[in-house]
């Protein structure tokens, strides 16, 4: 009898005990394992949504015969909670303008689907955070960092595709005609006075190169690839780097004043100005030559060097000079934009896809889709006239003018 008291305390003891530490004396619910799987697939693959729109995405999980596994989690995800947020059941919200991706995972299996953000059609004014004129805009890959440089030393940035701008310290008070970044943190701004401007940070800082013994105004810079880069202005000069800036040579290929600088490579480069002058050069700018006989004798503004054959040019009067290649060499010859166009900007992201800009009473913005061939207007919504364009993709881009204007599409102008 007094065995069996003993016994009973110490089971009533123990239950105590798993009162106390949490334990349940009922059934555990356990999930069952992930079974073996061979894929996962979110539908649908690619989507577009307006900003705070939303979509309702589905995954399902495939196990290794091929068949569909029930009841297995799926784990959502996204690349940049910056464009678009994603719940634990996969329904999208767009947050704000740019391209991300969603990912869907069970079982060390991931799949992703591709969604666009843009926060209305066609062209549309972003708020700049200045009144100076803008002559040169930048944006990286991603398309949501960027900056713009205008009058008076002015540096804007932005790290939500333009939703909002600030000012960044120049250290300069000349005029900013160009910008050009190598990578999200080195990046480079030129302009009068033999500026050139350097930031190693992403632009939290900016000092000028002191290396360049220059004082001709520069107009226009852009690099190849982080080491190799070029600048342009008064005078015909070309300043030339191949260490990333910390040395400069200069030369005079011409008297006239050059207004644009492109290359498609560290060797093969154009540069426009000018009296329609055209410059080329095969080996990064040790040595250059001027296209004889002029196409034209319209000033020249700027000038997109897309590969070793292709090139485009735009400047006063709607002149549009365009690369041929002949059995050997290249040849130009003149088409227009439309006589009363005065183009300030191009540039051509694609085999067939680019853009120009300029002024025509208003902002002008042009655009082709056959290479070139042709161009359509767009409804710019800028009664300032445009300097400069940059576009990430065929359809992110941006465009920067006169009294701090800047525009943006996410939709390719439509």
């Amino acid at each position: 009898m007094r065995r069996n008291r003993l016994a009973l305390a110490a089971l009533l003891m123990a239950t105590c005990a798993a009162m106390f530490t949490g334990c349940s004396c009922g059934t555990k619910s356990v999930a069952p394992p992930v079974p073996p799987l061979s894929a996962v697939h979110v539908t649908p693959p690619l989507d577009t949504l307006v900003v705070s729109g939303q979509r309702q995405f589905t995954a399902v999980a495939y196990d290794t015969s091929g068949g569909v596994a029930g009841g297995v989690a799926i784990s959502w995800s996204t690349g940049d909670p910056g464009v678009a947020s994603v719940t634990a059941t996969g329904l999208v919200t767009g947050v704000g303008d740019g391209v991300t991706h969603i990912y869907a995972s069970a079982g060390g299996k991931v799949d992703s689907a591709t969604v666009v953000v843009f926060f209305q059609t066609g062209w549309y004014t972003q708020p700049s955070g200045t009144t100076n004129s803008l002559w040169g805009v930048f944006f990286l890959p991603d398309g949501r960092r960027g900056w713009a440089v205008g009058d008076a030393g002015t540096i804007m940035h932005t790290s939500d595709a333009g939703a909002s701008w600030a000012a960044q310290v120049s250290s300069t008070s000349f005029s900013l005609r160009a910008v050009w970044f190598t990578s999200s943190l080195v990046g480079y701004a030129a302009g009068f006075g033999g500026t050139v401007m350097q930031t190693q940070d992403g632009g939290v800082s900016w000092s000028r190169i002191t290396t360049l013994a220059a004082s001709e105004n520069f107009n226009d810079i852009c690099f190849a690839d982080s080491r190799h880069g070029w600048a342009v202005g008064a005078n015909g000069v070309i300043a030339r780097t191949a260490d990333a800036g910390a040395t400069w040579t200069k030369s005079f290929p011409t008297a006239n004043e050059l207004q644009g600088v492109s290359f498609s490579d560290t060797t093969n480069g154009w540069a426009v100005g000018q009296g329609g002058v055209i410059a080329g050069t095969r080996d990064g700018g040790k040595s250059w030559y001027v296209v004889q006989p002029a196409v034209t004798a319209n000033a020249l503004y700027s000038v997109w060097r897309r590969s070793d054959t292709e090139a485009w040019a735009g400047g006063a009067s709607g002149v549009n000079p365009v690369t041929a290649a002949t059995p050997d060499s290249l040849q130009w010859t003149l088409g227009s934009f439309g006589a009363l166009n005065q183009v300030r900007g191009i540039m051509i992201g694609s085999d067939l896809i680019g853009y120009a800009v300029g002024q025509n009473g208003t902002g002008l913005i042009l655009k082709t889709v056959d290479g070139a061939a042709s161009w359509q207007p767009q409804v710019s919504n800028s009664a300032q006239g445009l300097n400069d364009v940059w576009f990430v993709d065929p359809l992110r881009g941006w465009a920067v003018g006169t009294g701090g204007r800047i525009v943006h599409t996410s939709k390719g102008g439509e």
